[in-house]
């Protein structure tokens, strides 16, 4: 029992460094992010009319937030003094990529979509040149988006069992309402999503897709109420992972009503993961399951982006 906490701390460190807990996701491009921000701030047009769409907190309709419309002020003085409605740098990304995402479905994953979003701001196009020109930074927004909304709906269940107000869901049902949820919010974007994938598994972009997958499925966990503090911990992390991937790209390549066949599949995983012993050779058969779901999505997004685009 004592070595039970060591064991735990020891499996956490090889797990959390590569964890990202709900935090929206900030571009880095800050080299050509200030001059970009100062031609846009001389080239802003006349606000336009404020409105917002609110998040639809049903998973079969997710649609991403949006906030109010039309540009902030956002001027620092000559002496270097911010002024009281000072917009940083990341603040007016955030907004352009939430913008953008409206005009994915037409534009793709892309700089083109971006600019759309800056326009309707009320900013110039030349905003898109705070951004790569992949359109990686508008997906892991995406993304993190998702993956903080999940989060909430997950707050949320949770107290309502706490309060007395909702039963608690056995463990393989609260895994699959919750990756079923997390997946219904690609629906917007499913035609458009293996563009995405693909680019998110660039070089370049692993780390950071993977710091979202992995904070999303410990986030499940966790309200799932797991205790483990041994090997377990880190098993069920990456049997849950690799259902996720699975399952998303089942779900790129099903054209049954509603995705019915999807959930199918998801509830089956999820049940013979639950029936899963944990040996030591599950465990390395887990490990060999998650790299070849992922080398698996790497041919089959490559193989639809050439039949698609």
């Amino acid at each position: 029992e004592r070595a039970r906490p060591g064991v735990r701390r020891a499996l956490q460190r090889a797990w959390r460094p590569a964890m990202v807990r709900c935090q929206l996701y900030q571009p880095q491009r800050a080299l050509q992010a200030s001059a970009v921000l100062r031609r846009v701030s001389d080239e802003q047009k006349e606000p336009l009319a404020s409105s917002q769409q609110q998040f639809n907190s049903h998973p079969t309709d997710h649609q991403p937030e949006k906030e109010p419309q039309g540009p902030r002020p956002s001027y620092t003085g000559q002496g270097g003094q911010e002024s009281e409605d000072y917009e940083s740098e990341e603040q007016l990304q955030h907004r352009i990529l939430t913008a953008a995402l409206e005009f994915v479905p037409q534009h793709g994953w892309t700089a083109e979509a971006i600019a759309e979003g800056a326009k309707t701001l009320g900013l110039s196009v030349a905003a898109a040149g705070m951004f790569h020109s992949d359109g990686s930074e508008l997906i892991l927004h995406f993304v993190s988006q998702c993956n903080t909304k999940l989060s909430e709906l997950l707050e949320q269940e949770e107290k309502l069992v706490q309060l007395g107000k909702a039963e608690k869901k056995p463990t393989d049902q609260f895994l699959r309402d919750a990756v079923e949820a997390r997946l219904r919010m690609l629906i917007p974007y499913i035609e458009k999503w293996p563009q995405a994938l693909s680019i998110l598994l660039l070089p370049h972009n692993i780390p950071s897709s993977l710091n979202l997958l992995t904070g999303m499925i410990d986030d499940i966990w966790q309200y799932a109420g797991d205790q483990s503090t041994d090997f377990n911990w880190y098993t069920r992390r990456a049997v849950l992972t690799g259902i996720y991937n699975t399952t998303e790209l089942v779900m790129m390549q099903d054209s049954s009503p509603d995705f019915e066949e999807t959930w199918r599949f998801l509830e089956n995983r999820v049940a013979d993961a639950m029936n899963m012993g944990n040996t030591a050779n599950q465990v390395q058969s887990t490990g060999e399951a998650v790299v070849q779901g992922l080398m698996g999505a790497a041919v089959t997004v490559s193989n639809m982006n050439r039949r698609n685009y």
